[in-house]
């Protein structure tokens, strides 16, 4: 075939028709809708499954009540591993302090809190000094029930000895260790304890963990 045959057939074919031309276009113009359309009925899935969660805005201390500024809220999509207090509980968490210290950036969960109306009636919270070595390795934590025995004659909560100072506690909250690994344990106490765990608060204790 010679050049001059190629080109008379293509001009013979010529150029797309203009309805082609406009069916393609239209074909272009749907499927770019259908793909918007996809990527904002995706976007709106994502939308409406995140949550607004609490986080803390800066470190708080245990047993230190939380105030506005402590906390901020982030979106967050639900997970049933991860429990959190979410941002419409502001105002009941506002006042309310956390069991253990807690750190910038955290999400803030309901088990980190201090249960509502503890001590409650009849019962008082009482902090501990517990050097390094007079309680368990592993970590206390908020509602164990723990036995605190002074020094320097320490005894089993379950002593039978006339007078016996140690008694059954439950764990609200403990700080964090100094300098000396010295560690403030928070306990409830009802009343019948009150003097002993009085007592042993101006002194040294040691601390071990009890069965439920």
């Amino acid at each position: 075939m010679t050049v001059t045959d190629f080109t008379e057939r293509l001009r013979k074919v010529g150029p797309p028709s203009k309805s082609s031309s406009r069916w393609l276009n239209l074909a272009t113009v749907v499927v770019a809708l259908v793909f918007a359309l996809v990527i904002v009925h995706l976007v709106a899935v994502l939308t409406d499954r995140t949550v607004p969660a609490l986080v803390l805005a800066r470190d708080v201390g245990a047993s230190q009540p939380f105030t506005e500024s402590d906390l901020a809220a982030v979106d967050l999509v639900p997970d049933h591993d991860i429990r959190f207090v979410r941002a419409s509980d502001r105002a009941a968490v506002i006042g309310r302090a956390p069991a253990v210290g807690l750190q910038k950036g955290m999400l803030l969960a309901a088990a980190s809190l201090i249960p509502e109306g503890v001590p409650g009636p009849g019962f008082q919270l009482v902090g501990l000094r517990v050097e390094a070595g007079h309680r368990p390795s592993q970590p206390l934590w908020p509602h164990a029930r723990v036995c605190v025995s002074p020094l320097p004659q320490a005894l089993p909560c379950d002593s039978s000895q006339p007078a016996a100072d140690a008694f059954v506690a439950k764990v609200a909250g403990v700080g964090s260790p100094d300098s000396s690994g010295t560690v403030v344990v928070d306990v409830i106490v009802d009343s019948e304890h009150l003097g002993p765990a009085l007592a042993a608060a101006s002194g040294s204790v040691i601390i071990s963990l009890r069965g439920a």
